[in-house]
């Protein structure tokens, strides 16, 4: 029990640590890209590196994952204070909210379909010996 407790505990103050080195990155340079982004990224570095292991951090953000609708409730109750604002520019948040997910949906889409096919266009696929 202890052990579990001090892995859920180490990759929650992994997680957080890169967050914070993110905000810091972000505040520090002057960057347009918010920390939280900037810390994903370094999280992703750390991982594909071998600096931060799967392991540490997998309990913890399947953890923080599992719970993500509480993290949004901050976010509703903040609209709710704007109804007045959000009715008045129904139409053009309902447009902008529809073409930014068909953006967002066919740019992954296109980025999931060449990851995939990378070792194709490379000539580094595997070629299976009969």
């Amino acid at each position: 029990m202890v052990i579990r407790i001090w892995q859920w505990s180490r990759g929650f103050l992994i997680l957080t640590g890169v967050f914070l080195i993110g905000e810091f990155l972000s505040t520090w340079f002057g960057l347009l890209l918010p920390g939280s982004l900037v810390g994903m990224v370094l999280l992703t570095v750390f991982l594909f590196s071998g600096v931060v292991k799967l392991e540490q951090v997998e309990k913890a953000a399947n953890d923080l994952l599992r719970h993500l609708i509480l993290l949004f409730v901050p976010a509703a109750v903040g609209i709710m204070v704007y109804v007045k604002v959000f009715s008045g520019n129904a139409v053009a948040i309902v447009l902008n909210t529809l073409l930014s997910t068909v953006l967002v949906l066919s740019v992954t889409g296109k980025t999931v379909d060449g990851v995939i096919h990378w070792p194709n266009r490379t000539g580094k696929a595997k070629r299976h010996i009969e």
